[in-house]
């Protein structure tokens, strides 16, 4: 019947630490100042693209007057206007567009990236917490274990060999206790940097570790990488930059038109000119375009093999971490405890030695360190596998609904 009470306590309670995370997290999107950059930067491309879709040119308006002694004044009014005949307002506002897609995928890669950063250093500040913790309950035992030991003394149950033996190991574990003290402070202080707000109370992750399946579609998940996504957009970038470059080299008329009176008598006149691209002929800009598409692209298929290779690993290796984690809860954890229990009660009959209880008591606390670092590194692995994947941003989103 308890377990059928606890059970709906617990879900609620989890659910609840999984709400908290989420709400967190979004803070940190909202306040970073690093996410703010990037959509400042968002913003300046924004307008950088509705500046390069518009003519490059203005109007121009001239007036001239004359006025030469005996004859009749010369006022003539002009109006005139370069064509934009070729397109290039339109080439340049394409670039633009893929400039600013590119900007957008690398404040989506920014927001992930301090996604995975802030989740990586709650995951150390949970571990050193739980370090921390042990080292308390280590440093207990050792006063318990030398307040036995100097009863022993007295008794004359021990020599004085064995309870200095006792006071040292109480010296070591409160040296162990400080630095773990010290950890705390310093993987909570590597917060700050990428929180951007103060907060009151860390969320905790969840209690258990994510589920994660064999299979998973390489190719859509690659391609969704913000990573890539800059890269795809440069490259477009790029290619439409060719374009313009050669539209570039085309020349593009000027129209004007002129009216007024010359001398005293009326007239109007029409204009037009084209500028001769004699001395430069624009054409070095159209290979340095072309260069510059091929750099792009090369480093497109750099990236790709670097990310499928990154989204492999990181799958191998959360497997194998969370598999190794939950073998431990399965089986260790709970033969821990009963060995503490163990070594106490062994202790007080004197089945055991000073010595010996000291080698099995730390090796067991040992053992208890090494498991809280392998949580810790499964969740790195989790956060890993986000990275390669680029699923952080939208598994913490699932965590709040």
């Amino acid at each position: 019947i308890s377990a059928f009470v606890l059970w709906p306590f617990q879900t609620v309670m989890a659910e609840t630490k999984q709400g908290e995370l989420a709400t967190f997290m979004k803070q940190v999107w909202r306040s970073n100042p690093v996410i703010e950059e990037a959509n400042a930067r968002v913003l300046a491309a924004q307008a950088e693209k509705r500046a390069a879709s518009r003519w490059q040119y203005n109007p121009e308006i001239e007036y001239e007057e004359e006025d030469v002694d005996g004859e009749d004044k010369t006022r003539v009014f002009g109006i005139s206007q370069t064509i934009d005949w070729n397109g290039k307002a339109r080439s340049s506002g394409t670039v633009a567009q893929f400039e600013l897609d590119a900007v957008t995928a690398e404040r989506d890669e920014v927001r992930q990236n301090v996604t995975v950063e802030v989740l990586s250093a709650l995951a150390e500040h949970k571990v050193a917490q739980n370090v921390l913790s042990l080292s308390v309950q280590r440093t207990e035992l050792m006063k318990k274990f030398v307040d036995l030991a100097e009863k022993g003394l007295k008794a004359g149950d021990i020599d004085r060999g064995e309870f200095n033996l006792a006071q040292l190991a109480f010296s070591e574990s409160l040296i162990g206790q400080a630095e773990a003290e010290v950890t705390v402070s310093d993987t909570r202080q590597n917060l700050e940097p990428s929180i951007g707000f103060i907060w009151k109370a860390l969320p905790t992750l969840p209690e258990t570790l994510p589920k994660i399946s064999e299979a998973y579609e390489e190719g859509g998940l690659i391609m969704a990488l913000p990573s890539i996504r800059i890269l795809d957009n440069l490259e477009k970038a790029a290619k439409a930059a060719i374009t313009q470059a050669s539209r570039n080299r085309l020349p593009d008329p000027t129209l004007g038109i002129q009216g007024g009176q010359d001398a005293g008598a009326d007239m109007i006149g029409f204009s037009v000119s084209l500028p001769l691209n004699i001395f430069n002929s624009y054409k070095a800009e159209v290979d340095v375009a072309k260069n510059e598409a091929i750099a792009v692209a090369k480093a497109r298929q750099t990236a790709l093999h670097s990310a499928r290779s990154r989204l492999n690993a990181s799958h191998r290796n959360y497997v194998l971490s969370k598999k190794a984690w939950e073998s431990w809860r399965g089986m260790g954890a709970q033969a821990l405890e009963e060995q503490t229990a163990t070594l106490d009660r062994k202790f007080k009959v004197r089945e055991l030695n000073a010595t010996d209880y000291l080698v099995q008591v730390q090796q067991a606390l040992d053992t208890e360190q090494a498991s809280q670092e392998l949580y810790g590194k499964a969740w790195k692995s989790w956060f890993a596998w986000l990275a390669a994947s680029g699923r952080a941003e939208q598994w913490v989103r699932d965590l709040g609904e």
